[in-house]
Order: structure tokens, then C-alpha cells, then sequence
């Protein structure tokens, strides 16, 4: 939230009190203490467009009343308080202050700045975890790094100086901090550089007036640029220009926009900008205080005024351009419903939809969704993710105890549960296996179909190598799975091996046999020093047995390489690769190698396939990022 609407949450504070005690009057169920706002679908236009948006709403500060709606563009459907309805076992449901909200990668994150955290949920919106980060403010994403500003770092002064964190998107584990300037607003990545908008934030006698730059390699701050008084957002156009949002004090310092190259001040343009959205060669600028919304060249700095007209809104707030449509929020008077209005860009207005209060933040994604049954829940259809991890017994391996984190306490329950959090949902954590033999069982909240086909598709993160599609990262793992012949729900009953490309290979060995031992956890590298056997067992030692592949392990242009399988294994092929990463059904044989026939399969189980390691890579090892039910509600 920003300053000018915390200001005018102070102004309506009573009325806000007001409003907060008629709603829970309205509403009948609650959390504890806490309101529902039930999830209510509207159909809201005709015209079809392809995915959906999310729309986050502040919420009054100190209401607990972040919501998080979205609509369905495919069906014209607006979704009130979509996140409640998919997870209901959240008390306070998003918390208090929605912040900022993006999707990167298969996740969706959401910064809940009073609440002092991260949400990160899968691309439906449903809970995942959190990153807990005090007075965090906005995000940006590069690599496998999440950056988030945060008004109070952990190296609290008197100067009050912000902090921004890297936090890992993997682990979600906080890796590094660096102070910045006085509370720092939203960022960007250029580059290996991070650019911090240092606000000033509630410090209005004396805002900041800097940008702040990071250097990503050592995580240090090395140049700070004068912009304008009260930076607040910044975005990066095609040309790797910066492009600032300056708000002045709201009183005798005027508003500017800031155009920055990599290290100087390029361009000022006098104007008020209280939002921006850059598509394309264009920047497009909401200007709240003469209400109109503008589009400058990021080329030659022309400007041209859109035929939209604003004159009606209270306060235009959120600003997205995407290709299709422009969509503005009017946040109305910051202590009740807000308005999403959606615009042609010749200017006319094609819908409008009633949001939550504050509607602050735009996240337009490719995925098209709709709540099943009643339209409050969406238990109606069966999820095509994993939704059960039953066990994780990994073999002694660099990134065990990594990935997922192991904590001092942590049982075989807990282990299974980082691993259920890290791909369930189509979250697409990574979880290492280990050497030989270690394996991971799952399961889907259903049956999965032996169809026509193809069935199963199981990710991991194999590539190949550049200008040699014959190698790569290639770390194979033999996929077994089973029917719930008993009925017990639990993976004892009969497995069954998909047969791969390599099956009948004279080199591969069926009922191979290795024994790990606790005392022999001693070949650590570098990088990863930590104990390589699993913690968590008790035992001080581990018996795999099944199929061991022969290596492919070769030294291609000096690098220490494996040659890929031609189909049949996880993590073999890069996850674009669908025929390579797709599994069928009809593989399945029994322990002397017959086909066997099987009308549907309860639990799958990955196992590492290669005994092997290499001196620049240690062992090889399966990971896993996910599986997709391939036949899911067809």
C-alpha cells in the first residue's frame, strides 16, 4: 500500500471500523474472530479472451482484508475472494495489506505487508507456504532468486534505512540481505543489477529521493542514482531503460517521471504517475490527479493522450496494458468496494467489475479456471497434481537434506511433507533422490486411467547440452507403479516397472542390489559439505534393489556429459520435451518382465537407475519437480 492511500486510511479510519462490523452483520460464517467473504461468481461480459487475471485488494490497514479475486476471460466470470474458496483452512485467509502479486514460474506470489510475509501459492491460487519477512513491500524475480524490499531490514537503525532480501524459490529459504534506502518501495532486474526504489515511505518530512543499485553476483549496493523526491515504482522497457514513478511530498514537490540508463539520469517529465505499465515501445502512464492515462515512447519520448475517460473515478489506482485491453481500478474511497473497469485501447469501455477494497494489483495469466460444484468450493473435480507424497527414502546423494531442507527433529512424516509442499499443486519445488536406488512414492487425489496414450507425465530437470542434442544433464530414474489391490490406501501392494528403452539392454541388471551405510558418508565436495545420508532414518543403514541401467556418463568438448535415453525415464529429457517426459500405462511389466494389464494404477514410485558419479559432478542422481495426470477430467 502506498503512502497516499495509508494517508487516506487514516482519514476514513472510523468509517472504516464502520463498514467492518455492518460486513461481519452480513455474514454469518466465520473463522474464529474472523469474517468470510463468501466466493461469489458474476458473469461480467460476452467477450472472450484468452486465460484469466488476478486482481489482489489491499484491504483497509489493520481489517485484515486482503483479498485476492479473479476472473476468467475465456467464460467472463468474476471470481470475489478467489483465494478463500481454495483455501479454506487458512484462518485469516490472505492476511492484512496485499501488496503486490506476480506469477513467476509455475507460482503465484503475493506480498501481504502488514501480515509481514510472502504467500506462495500454485498458479490456482491454492496455499503452498510462506516467506515470512518483516514490513516486506514488493517483489522481483531473476533466475532462482526472489528479491523482496522491506521497510525495516534485520539491521534495524535510527535512520530507519530499508533492506531487500533474496529469498531462494526453491528452499523459500531467505540466502541473503542487503540495507538499502530510506524503506524501499518496488524493484526491478536489469541485467545482474537489482534497482530499489528508495520512497521514504512514511518519513514525510524527509523523503528519499534515490535509486538504489545492487550488484546480484555479490549482493551489495554499489551506486545510489538521484531521481525525484519519493520514488515509489520503477519498470524496465525493451531498451533496458529504467522508468520511475516519483510522487513528491503532496505538497510543494511536484510529481516527475524519471528515465534512468544503467547508471545516470537519461530523461524527467513532469507529471503525475500513479501507476505505470510498459508494453511494447510504450509506456503507458495513469495519471491520478488529472485523471487520464497517457502512452510515451520508449523510442523518442512522444506523448499521447488516450481517449479513456477517468472523470468518473474517485481515485484511478491499478494500471495493467496487455495486449488486448488496458484494465484500470478505481480504488473508490480506500474503505469499500472498489471497481475494475476493462478498455479497448481506441478508449471504449468493453466491462466493469465490482472488486474488494483497494483494488491495487494486476496479474493477468494464461490460465483459464473456473470453481466447480456450487461455486464455493473446488472440490467438485479431481486435481491432475500430486496431492500425496507416502514416502522419501533417497540414497546417500550431495543435494540430499537440500533439497527438500531437513531440519534437526525433522521424522520420515515431516520429510514427506516437504516433499508434498514442494510438488503438490504443480508447485514444482525439486526433490533429489539421492544415488541408486533412492525413490519417492506419490500419489493424485484419483485413480489414474490407463487411456489411449500416454498417461502420466513426471518432470524433473534434465537439459541437453548446447549444439548437442545427443547429451545433456541426463540423470534417469526407472518409474514402478502399483494398484490399491487391499484397499488400504497405502503403497504395499504389487509394483510394476514401465519398461524404458534400456529393459532389455544386455547391460542393464534386473535385481541389482546396493547397501548404504551411515560410515561411509564421507566423500562430501566443495559446495555441499553437509551429511549426503538421510538424517532422518534411523537406521545406519540403507538396502535398495531393482534395475540398475548401465552409465552413460562421456567427456563431449571437455565436459562431463551423459548421453540421452531414448524414452521410458524421469529426468532424462527437459520438461518441453512432452513425448520424452510422458509416461504410458501399457509399459508395465512384472518382476519375470510380462506385460501386465492394468485399467488404472493408485501410487507411482521414482527410483535413481544410474550407479554412477563423476569427479566435476559427484553422483548421479534423479530429481523430480512434478507429475500430471495426463488423462485428469477428460
Amino acid at each position: 500500500m502506498h503512502l497516499g492511500s495509508y494517508i487516506l486510511n487514516k482519514q476514513f479510519l472510523l468509517l472504516s471500523v464502520c463498514v467492518l462490523f455492518v460486513c461481519a452483520a452480513l455474514f454469518c460464517s466465520c473463522r474464529g474472530d474472523e469474517v468470510i467473504y463468501p466466493t461469489i461468481g458474476t458473469h461480467v461480459t460476452d467477450e472472450q479472451r484468452v486465460g484469466g487475471l488476478y486482481i489482489l485488494n489491499e484491504g483497509n490497514m489493520g481489517s485484515n482484508k486482503a483479498r485476492l479475486d479473479y476472473i476468467n476471460l475465456e467464460s467472463g466470470t468474476y471470481y470475489s475472494n478467489w483465494y478463500g474458496a481454495f483455501n479454506p483452512t487458512q484462518t485469516k485467509e490472505l492476511g492484512d495489506v496485499g501488496n503486490d502479486i506476480q506469477q513467476y514460474g509455475n507460482r503465484l506470489y503475493a506480498v501481504i505487508n502488514c501480515s509481514h510475509k510472502v504467500e506462495v501459492m500454485d498458479r490456482q491460487a491454492r496455499h503452498i507456504s510462506k516467506v515470512d519477512l518483516p514490513n516486506c513491500r514488493y517483489m522481483a524475480f531473476s533466475g532462482s532468486k526472489m528479491y523482496v524490499s522491506a521497510y525495516v531490514g534485520s539491521v534495524a537503525d535510527a535512520d530507519m534505512l530499508g533492506a531487500v532480501y533474496e529469498v531462494d524459490t526453491a528452499t523459500l529459504q531467505v540466502t541473503r540481505e542487503v540495507k538499502v534506502g530510506h524503506q524501499p518501495d518496488e524493484l526491478c532486474v536489469a541485467g545482474d543489477r537489482l534497482y530499489v526504489c528508495n520512497s521514504g515511505g512514511y518519513i514525510t518530512d524527509r523523503y528519499d529521493s534515490t535509486v538504489s543499485v545492487i550488484d546480484l553476483g555479490s549482493f551489495t549496493e554499489i551506486q545510489r542514482i538521484t531521481v525525484g523526491l519519493n520514488p515509489t515504482r520503477i519498470r524496465r522497457d525493451n531498451s533496458g531503460h529504467l522508468w520511475v514513478c516519483c510522487q513528491g511530498n503532496y505538497k510543494s514537490a511536484e510529481p516527475e517521471l524519471v528515465i534512468l540508463s544503467p547508471t545516470e539520469v537519461l530523461k524527467r517529465v513532469p507529471m503525475s504517475c500513479a501507476n505505470i505499465s510498459i508494453l511494447g515501445q510504450t509506456a503507458y502512464i495513469l495519471d491520478g490527479e488529472a485523471k487520464r492515462l497517457y502512452g510515451i515512447s520508449t523510442i523518442d519520448y512522444s506523448v499521447t493522450e488516450f481517449a479513456i475517460d477517468l472523470s468518473a473515478y474517485e481515485h484511478p489506482y491499478g494500471l495493467l496494458a496487455t495486449t488486448d485491453a488496458i484494465y484500470i481500478t478505481d480504488a473508490k474511497n480506500y474503505v469499500s468496494s472498489g471497481v475494475l473497469h476493462c478498455y479497448a485501447y481506441d478508449g471504449h469501455e468493453r466491462w466493469t467489475a465490482k472488486t474488494g477494497d483497494i483494488p491495487g494489483h494486476l496479474c493477468r495469466v494464461m490460465q483459464a479456471y473456473e470453481l466447480y460444484d456450487d461455486g464455493t468450493t473446488p472440490t467438485g473435480k479431481p486435481s491432475p497434481f500430486i496431492s500425496r507424497v507416502y514416502e522419501y527414502v533417497p540414497a546417500m546423494g550431495q543435494f540430499v537434506n537440500e533439497l527438500p531442507q531437513y531440519a534437526d527433529g525433522d521424522d520420515a512424516e515431516d520429510m514427506c511433507r516437504k516433499c508434498e509442499q514442494a510438488l503438490a499443486n504443480d508447485a514444482r519445488g525439486l526433490i533429489s533422490l539421492g544415488g541408486w536406488g533412492g525413490y519417492i512414492t506419490f500419489g493424485f487425489d484419483h485413480s489414474v486411467k490407463n487411456s489411449e496414450g500416454r498417461d502420466l507425465q513426471i518432470l524433473g530437470n534434465a537439459f541437453r547440452m548446447s549444439g548437442n542434442d545427443e547429451y545433456g544433464s541426463s540423470e534417469p530414474g526407472i518409474v514402478l507403479v502399483s494398484r490399491d489391490d487391499n484397499g488400504n490406501g497405502k503403497p504395499d501392494d504389487t509394483w510394476y516397472e514401465l519398461r524404458g528403452c534400456l529393459y532389455a539392454d544386455p547391460a542393464t541388471t534386473h535385481n541389482y542390489a546396493r547397501t548404504y551405510r551411515r560410515a561411509d558418508d564421507t566423500q562430501h565436495n566443495t559446495f555441499h559439505q553437509h551429511p549426503y545420508y538421510p538424517q532422518w532414518i534411523t537406521e545406519d543403514s540403507l538396502t535398495f534393489s531393482g534395475t540398475l541401467l548401465p552409465a552413460q556418463t562421456q567427456t563431449v568438448n571437455g565436459q562431463n556429459v551423459q548421453r540421452i535415453l531414448e524414452y521410458g525415464y524421469v529426468d532424462n529429457k527437459p520438461n518441453s520435451d512432452v513425448e520424452g517426459t510422458t509416461f504410458d500405462i501399457d509399459w508395465a511389466v512384472d518382476a519375470d518382465g510380462h506385460p501386465v494389464l492394468l485399467p488404472s494404477v493408485d501410487f507411482v514410485r521414482v527410483y535413481t537407475a544410474v550407479d554412477d558419479r563423476t569427479d566435476a559432478t559427484g553422483e548421479i542422481s534423479t530429481e523430480i519437480t512434478g507429475a500430471i495426470d495426463l488423462n485428469c477430467n477428460k
